[in-house]
């Protein structure tokens, strides 16, 4: 059993269409984590064969991918993984199965890549990640081209590293990064296609944070 994560934070219609195509592909065992939004509008048009968790205030992204494993990992059985991707429309769900199946073949964490030269790519979003690429090589000796990427795919062997990684919003998904880079935890990645849709406008991401 796959479980799909995806933290939200007052998201748009898009986040109704990511749902439906998972859906028609098969992808079943979807968990959205409702995390402070401002109305329940959007969430309570989504399928009934998906289990939306709610926080009753906005806690942060890092919280809210706690929120959900903690709930799988107590209320599933059979887990293989956890696959995480964000809500905005930047993840096709071509690249989704892509990554959920180069995990389950490999048995290993999967990090799904952008291309940062490509046009289409905001500078605030270049220019982030080339820095914080820059700090992971240097305090891990490690080469990770897309440090801020929310697709990834994650065995279940590593839920307790999941849910005792420190930190509760964006800064999260770096921390585990580093964990493993530290601990010598073996990772693979894949190039996704890089989707920046009317310049990322409905992204919370805080690249200078």
């Amino acid at each position: 059993m796959d479980i799909v994560i995806i933290p939200s934070l007052n998201p748009n219609e898009k986040l109704i269409k990511i749902i439906n195509e998972l859906l028609d592909n098969k992808i079943k065992n979807i968990i959205v984590v409702d995390d402070g939004s401002d109305s329940k509008e959007i969430f309570n048009k989504l399928s009934k064969d998906v289990l939306v968790l709610h926080h009753k205030e906005n806690r942060g992204k890092g919280a809210a991918i706690k929120t959900a494993v903690k709930y799988a990992s107590e209320n599933f059985k059979h887990i293989n993984g956890y696959i995480f991707m964000d809500s905005d429309g930047q993840h096709s769900t071509k690249d989704v199965i892509r990554v959920i199946k180069e995990m389950n073949t490999q048995n290993s964490i999967i990090f799904g890549v952008r291309d940062f030269s490509e046009p289409n790519v905001p500078k605030k979003s270049k220019w982030g990640n080339k820095i914080s690429s820059w700090y992971y090589k240097l305090l891990t000796g490690i080469n990770m081209p897309d440090t801020q990427t929310g697709l990834r795919a994650i065995p279940y062997r590593y839920t307790k590293i999941l849910l005792n990684t420190q930190g509760d919003r964006y800064e999260y998904e770096m921390n585990f990064l580093n964990y493993i880079g530290l601990n010598h935890i073996p990772f693979k990645t894949i190039k996704i296609n890089t989707i920046y849709e009317d310049n990322n406008s409905v992204s919370h991401f805080n690249a200078v944070k």
